[in-house]
């Protein structure tokens, strides 16, 4: 029976055998002598890069004995030996360039990295690198993300070559996505980030790193809605497709020589890799990935903003301030006589005792025109003082019933003109607005009015003009070219339909 652990909402992680057993191709990097494996391992892994896979003892000797003091030969054999048993290397005997029987006693041997030994070195290099290493936010990597899915949904299956480098052109490009922006998130999460954040020196580089996470997320939020789109249209039937091409190809592989090779793992795998992409992006029960990167995105803009911010107050405006005060020390120290100096007083401090007056400006222009240009308005001021107040003179009621009813004949006149020209537009009850239709200023406002009350609503509501009750239909895939007099206004094509009669 199989063990297995399980994970979060119970999702099964690894054979705990697997797991729980010693990695013995590590035991070279923290062990007395590892300052002489890890030469030889290093040594290998470059000759490796450079197609020479297999190397005799000596060769290997005459690179790395000018590095450790004191290195023989017989030390190196002894470390070779311990490196075959960990399986970091494997052996292969030379019998064609063997010259006597004591030679192939002494077994002429030429080694070779293990395919596992050859991921451990790059792990080192990797993470010797770390410290240099820069976490990029590049919003480019979206847009070739969409056009490697939109080759993915119109790819051939039955072209599994061409499947297969699409596949990892894919997964490469989301891994850099995804692992470039936890990279950052992590470096900027860290306590020298946070304490660089709360250094002055950091006002330097703030609108720099505010412009670049902004174009970062605008990067994302221009492609977003377009991946999210072609991921939609990949169904249940179209992922089987894919898995199961993947999985004939990598049985196709004639060089895969391991009859052990578990392909069932390979599905599962691929599988999650997939499920992941697409989650990233569409994930129905729950917020996405890139909508959680793009919450978490903001809110860095948002404490960068408030850090700059203190340091301004604490910082910036102090050194400010004080170049201020001594300009100003400087210009009153130049003024000869005291009257001078209360002049300037009045312009840099302003008036000792300032009365403030609210009113109602008499310029109803919206144009604009130079202040020196108005004349000047005088508004009488009564004091506040209770003796100085003017008596309040007693005043008759006077009979506003004339202007009264003037008002309201020309109201009335207004609504019947306005009767007039809303009805020109009704048809059968019904409002056409399609192509190009000419209006006036009125009938503009009263259909603009209809559409603001009627909302999403599919009900019927009521119209104020007529009191009539009114149904709107849009058609999106259709545009409406409303001419007026002011300008011509763009909008979807809809139908207003009216229930009842027109009543005067």
């Amino acid at each position: 029976n199989v063990m297995v652990i399980y994970g979060k909402k119970g999702v099964p992680m690894e054979n705990i055998d697997l797991i729980s057993s010693q990695i013995s191709e590590t035991k070279y990097l923290s062990q007395d002598n590892t300052y002489r494996y890890r030469p030889i391992m290093r040594f290998l892994y470059h000759k490796y890069e450079e197609a020479q896979n297999w190397l005799y003892k000596e060769e290997i000797y005459n690179a790395i004995k000018d590095y450790i003091p004191n290195y023989q030969i017989e030390d190196l054999e002894r470390d070779l030996d311990f490196l075959v048993t960990n399986k970091n290397l494997i052996t292969y005997q030379d019998i064609k360039n063997i010259q006597s029987i004591e030679e192939f006693k002494h077994k002429k041997y030429r080694y070779q990295m293990t395919d596992n030994a050859i991921e451990i070195e790059r792990l080192t290099i990797y993470l010797e690198e770390m410290e240099i290493k820069v976490a990029s936010l590049s919003p480019k990597r979206f847009e070739v993300l969409k056009k490697y899915l939109i080759e993915l949904s119109n790819i051939d299956f039955n072209n599994q070559t061409d499947l297969k480098e699409l596949w990892d052109r894919i997964l490469d490009e989301f891994k850099d996505i995804n692992q470039n922006y936890q990279d950052f998130l992590k470096k900027f999460q860290e306590s020298k980030t946070e304490e660089l954040l709360q250094s002055t020196i950091f006002l330097e580089y703030k609108d720099k790193m505010v412009q670049y996470l902004r174009d970062f997320i605008q990067g994302y939020l221009n492609q977003v809605e377009y991946i999210k789109e072609i991921i939609s249209k990949f169904d249940s039937t179209f992922d089987t497709q894919l898995i199961s091409t993947l999985v004939e190809y990598q049985k196709s592989i004639p060089t895969n020589l391991n009859q052990n090779y578990n392909y069932d793992k390979f599905t599962t795998i691929t599988k999650n890799k997939w499920q992941n992409i697409k989650k990233w992006f569409v994930n129905s029960k729950d917020q996405s990935e890139g909508d959680k990167m793009l919450a978490t995105t903001g809110n860095i803009i948002t404490q960068i903003t408030k850090y700059a911010n203190s340091l301004i107050d604490l910082h910036g405006n102090m050194v400010k301030r004080k170049e201020e005060y001594k300009y100003l020390a400087k210009l009153f120290d130049q003024c000869p006589t005291l009257n001078e100096c209360n002049l300037l007083s009045s312009q840099v401090f302003g008036i000792d005792k300032v009365t403030h007056f609210k009113g109602e400006s008499k310029n109803y222009s919206d144009s604009l025109i130079n202040s020196y240009d108005i004349p000047s308005i005088y508004i009488p001021v009564l004091p506040n003082t209770y003796k100085a107040r003017e008596a309040k003179k007693n005043m008759l009621i006077e009979d506003k019933t004339k202007s009264k009813l003037e008002t309201l004949k020309q109201y009335e006149l207004q609504e019947k003109n306005k009767k007039e020209e809303v009805k020109k537009i009704i048809k059968d009850k019904l409002i056409l607005l399609q192509e190009d239709v000419e209006m006036t200023k009125i009938q503009r406002e009263y259909i603009l009015d209809l559409i603001s009350k009627y909302g999403l609503n599919s009900t019927y509501k009521q119209e104020s003009v007529f009191g009539l009750k009114y149904k709107i239909t849009i058609n999106e895939n259709k545009k409406c070219r409303m001419k007026c007099d002011d300008g011509i206004l763009l909008m979807p094509s809809m139908t207003i339909e009216f229930e009842g009669e027109i009543y005067e």
